[in-house]
């Protein structure tokens, strides 16, 4: 064998393994690639392989996903004229933990006052008493005051809250409410063509009728009560 040919069969074995070296290296990455691919499109869950688990890649999405909201009606806003009950209607107590009272105290500016002494708390479905006295707040709620005839005297309780109470049987016309204390301008001067509450509440301390209205029938009481024919609520003595 000549040396040529000992080179041309070397030449053709060096040939065949570097061309099988270059074909398995080749397809080892082709698999490679063929499986990047597939993890990258695959469904967002993992798939095992034997005893490794492989996680699996989410595609991104072109838009963002619509979240739902839950949307709270809105409760209807009930005015304070809605509710109002008439002095005289028997009320019941409502509250779910029970409807607190407080000592009602007598009468100061022509109004209930309390001083947030508790007298009782009624369970839901008792009856409190009768209505005998409405005051409306600057802020349009009301509060009442409500009576039980006793055997020997009569409780009287002062319900701070409206919306623990309702009506029992029929409900009564209303009335008018009378305004609070904190509606009374005790400042403001009172003379002979004042009206308004101040005016009404004058008259009855004067114990004539109180219709809020100072004409001669007030300013004569007023005179012959206190020597003036005007004044001011913070100046009675």
């Amino acid at each position: 064998m000549t040396t040529e040919d000992k080179l041309w069969i070397g030449g053709g074995i060096a040939l065949a393994v570097g061309g099988g070296i270059y074909y398995f290296v080749q397809k080892s990455k082709d698999k490679q690639a063929l499986q990047e691919a597939e993890l990258e499109y695959a469904p967002d869950e993992m798939q095992t392989s034997g005893s490794n688990t492989v996680p699996i890649k989410t595609p991104p999405l072109s838009t963002t996903p619509i979240i739902p909201v839950k949307t709270v009606p809105e409760q209807p806003v009930r005015e304070a004229d809605s509710f109002r009950y008439s002095v005289g209607q028997q009320v019941m107590a409502t509250g779910f933990n029970g409807t607190k009272t407080y000592d009602a105290r007598k009468m100061a500016d022509g109004n209930y006052t309390s001083e947030g002494i508790r007298k009782a708390t009624f369970k839901k479905g008792d009856r409190i008493g009768r209505i005998v006295w409405v005051g409306r707040k600057p802020d349009g709620t009301y509060r009442y005051v409500a009576q039980r005839n006793g055997a020997f005297m009569n409780d009287i309780y002062w319900i701070p809250d409206h919306s623990v109470i309702k009506p029992v049987g029929k409900i009564l016309p209303r009335v008018p409410a009378v305004s609070t204390t904190s509606d009374i301008d005790k400042s403001k001067l009172l003379k002979k063509g004042s009206k308004g509450m101040e005016v009404r509440t004058l008259q009855k301390l004067l114990k004539i009728k109180a219709d809020g209205d100072f004409g001669r029938n007030t300013e004569n009481a007023l005179f012959t009560q206190k020597g003036v024919k005007q004044i001011r609520l913070k100046d009675w003595r």
